[in-house]
């Protein structure tokens, strides 16, 4: 366990504030770069607001599970109106909760009614007593579980409420991120229209949020930086509902549209990802997240090959053995609907077929969405058997984390099955895998099966201390060597992995053979 430690401290130092969940893609958020302000919002507004609609009563509750689990058990809610866990089927204890209230905009359901960043689970008891109080810092108190408390506002805040609701210290800033996106991507829907309710937020493109909340807001948001288990959350409901929070992702757009930046522009290639504001502006480096320094890598650490990618241990598998209703795949196809089961929690347009299941209609996009496959991140390797319906009618989509490979089959619905293999070089840990046919390109799909990637191990000359051990000793010297390291050094006998370069790698190749012995 002493070396273990050691070893994440030393890789911490070495790569930094280096994400280890997936991120957004490389173009995701390229429509704001050089935009401030008002233009800024409606620029992430354009983006973020161009995801799936989630049912309600149906796709939302399964959502939770793929994106509101807890770390150290995955049946359970994760929960920040309280300090209690819950457990999925337990729902007299907890609620969906609308985090901004709905009857703000009246309460229609719409995409806001059910979007998995902002409709969370919740304590049933706090759900009730914060009722539709904004956020706020509570004066005087009248009702408190230990987390979060109910009572009348401070001067100056809770605008035209006599009550508001104020979250622990550590959940502050999840709260307000969420009430950031929810004002950015549902600035045009219809707060205010309810006569019997008021509301904090106005139908606008800027400012949104009423001035004295967005100011306490900034506030809470920069007090409490953004989690692990937020940025797990973000890229989890990506998956699920196509659209990510872009104030988890980078922070500083909170700044620069209602905060200190309101005047710059937003230079997305220099923002970092995860990092807030340091207070000394835009033009001056920020100071890391993360305490302890950063080491800068003597070169980068080489691609994976996926070719040389290996099936290791079965993470996941699903045969669709159950589905024996349904006509056959190889002549009608089915008109029997199937609702997903255990590791398919989540399907959209989804049909039986006899031991398959038949995506898409002419109209509909088809979907499979897995459940949180339980891994530690690296590659995986993905084996599906896929057919067309009538012909070939198009391509699927494989997404595993934030990655995704398209499917171009031969096979039709007279042919056998075809047998595709997809090497992923470089999944999240926890992923979610998902499957999409476009409308209009119907196929059937047999079975999915994921493995764990393994990559052959390169040739180990451990023993870089040359005291006849491979141990502790040789990790703290490739380590050293990193941190005196010159333009120039001969790297000889500190290249554990023989891969031309000094760096992480030869730490982990080291580690890895300790392992083994």
């Amino acid at each position: 366990m002493i070396f273990r430690r050691i070893l994440h401290l030393m890789i911490v130092a070495m790569t930094a504030t280096a994400a280890v969940m997936a991120q957004p893609s490389a173009t995701y958020y390229k429509g704001i770069n050089g935009k401030r302000q008002v233009a800024l919002k409606l620029a992430l507004k354009d983006i973020i607001s161009d995801h799936k609609t989630l049912s309600y009563s149906g796709e939302l509750p399964k959502a939770y599970e793929l994106v509101y689990y807890c770390d150290d058990n995955r049946s359970n809610v994760y929960d920040i109106f309280s300090y209690d866990t819950y457990s999925y089927s337990s729902t007299s204890t907890w609620n969906k909760e609308h985090v901004v209230p709905n009857s703000w905009w009246n309460g229609v359901k719409n995409a806001a009614y059910s979007d998995i960043f902002s409709v969370i689970p919740s304590e049933k008891t706090a759900n009730n007593r914060k009722s539709n109080f904004p956020i706020g810092t509570v004066g005087s108190q009248t009702w408190s579980n230990g987390c979060i408390k109910v009572g009348k506002p401070v001067s100056g805040q809770g605008g035209t409420y006599n009550n508001v609701f104020e979250p622990a210290d550590e959940y502050k800033g999840d709260f307000a991120r969420i009430y950031f996106y929810v004002a950015t991507c549902y600035s045009d829907i219809g707060w205010g229209t309810n006569p019997n309710v008021k509301s904090e937020i106005s139908k606008e493109d800027w400012p949104t949020l009423n001035p004295w909340l967005y100011q306490l807001l900034l506030k809470w948001h920069n007090q409490d930086p953004v989690s692990q288990k937020e940025i797990q959350i973000n890229n989890s409901a990506e998956s699920v509902q196509g659209n990510r929070n872009p104030f988890i992702d980078y922070p500083v757009l909170a700044d620069y549209i209602w905060g200190t930046y309101q005047s710059t522009d937003f230079n997305l290639s220099t923002a970092v990802l995860y990092q807030h504001i340091s207070g000394s502006g835009p033009d001056i480096p920020v100071e890391p997240v993360d305490t302890i320094e950063p080491v800068e890598p003597i070169d980068s650490i080489a691609p994976i090959d996926p070719s040389e990618i290996q099936k290791g241990e079965e993470l996941f598998a699903e045969y669709f053995d159950e589905l024996t209703s349904g006509d056959n795949t190889s002549t009608s196809g089915s008109a029997d609907y199937w609702s997903g089961n255990t590791n398919f929690p989540m399907v959209s347009a989804t049909y039986q077929a006899g031991g398959a299941v038949k995506l898409a209609t002419s109209k509909k996009e088809g979907s499979l969405t897995s459940r949180t496959i339980d891994y530690a991140g690296g590659p995986i390797v993905v084996e599906l058997a896929v057919k067309g319906w009538s012909k070939i009618e198009g391509t699927i989509t494989v997404s595993l984390g934030s990655e995704q490979q398209v499917v171009e089959y031969k096979a039709k619905m007279t042919d056998k099955f075809e047998t595709v293999r997809l090497i992923f070089t470089s999944a999240p840990a926890n992923p979610i895998l998902t499957i999409k046919s476009p409308a209009g390109a119907r196929c059937f799909v047999d079975y999915v099966v994921a493995y764990e990637g393994i990559v052959p191990q390169p040739q180990v000359a451990a023993d870089v201390n040359l005291d006849g051990m491979v141990d502790t000793q040789d990790v703290l010297a490739v380590y050293e060597f990193i941190q005196a390291y010159e333009p120039g050094t001969p790297i000889d006998g500190y290249d554990v992995n023989l891969d031309g370069t000094v760096d992480t790698q030869d730490v982990l190749t080291i580690y890895e053979y300790i392992q083994t012995k």
